[in-house]
C-alpha cells in the first residue's frame, strides 16, 4: 500500500488560493462572495464527495492563509497586473492561461508583500504548481515572467546572483 504525501499547510494554502483566484477570474464577483461560495461548495465538511481530496483538518489548517493570500492578491490586483503586463513581453493578460496568470499574481504578491516568504520560494512554488495545474509550458512561462519581476534587492535575489558569478 502506497502512502500519498500530503502537502504542507503553506503549499495547500497556495493551492486553495490558486483555486479561489481561478474561480474569481472566470466568474467575477466580490472577493468575499468568492470565498463564501468556495467554502460552501468545497469545504470537506460540506462537500460530500470531497472533490478536493483534502482532510478536513488539513483544509481548516490551510484555509485562513489561503484566504489571506487570495484577499492580498485581490487588494493589490491593479498594481500586480500592471507589473505583470510590463514583464510579460508579447503577452497581454487576456492571452495568458487563467491558471498561469493566477499563479503569477499569487507569487508576485508574495514577493512584494510577504516578508516571511523568500521571493525565490514563491517563484519555485509557482513554477511547481504551474507544472501540476497548468499546461506543458506553464512552468517555463511562469518562471520567465516571475524572474523578470523578482525584487533584485531582496536577500534571496542577491544570494542567487552570487551563485551565477
Amino acid at each position: 500500500m502506497t502512502k500519498s504525501l500530503r502537502p504542507g499547510p503553506r503549499r495547500l494554502a497556495r493551492e486553495l488560493a490558486l483555486r479561489l483566484l481561478f474561480q474569481r477570474q472566470l466568474s467575477g464577483g466580490s472577493p468575499e462572495a468568492a470565498i463564501r461560495d468556495f467554502e460552501r461548495c468545497f469545504s470537506p465538511e460540506k462537500d460530500e464527495e470531497n472533490g478536493l481530496e483534502v482532510a478536513p483538518a488539513d483544509f481548516q489548517g490551510a484555509w485562513p492563509l489561503a484566504q489571506e493570500f487570495f484577499l492580498g492578491v485581490c487588494a493589490h490586483l491593479e498594481g500586480l497586473d500592471e507589473a505583470i503586463s510590463q514583464a510579460s513581453e508579447h503577452w497581454s493578460l487576456r492571452r495568458m492561461s487563467p491558471v498561469d496568470l493566477a499563479l503569477i499574481r499569487l507569487a508576485y504578491f508574495e514577493m512584494l508583500y510577504r516578508e516571511d516568504i523568500p521571493p525565490l520560494v514563491s517563484l519555485n512554488e509557482a513554477v511547481d504548481l504551474g507544472r501540476s495545474y497548468g499546461s506543458h509550458d506553464s512552468g517555463a512561462f511562469i518562471n520567465g515572467v516571475l524572474d523578470k519581476l523578482m525584487p533584485r534587492d531582496s536577500p534571496a535575489a542577491k544570494e542567487a546572483a552570487k551563485d551565477v558569478v
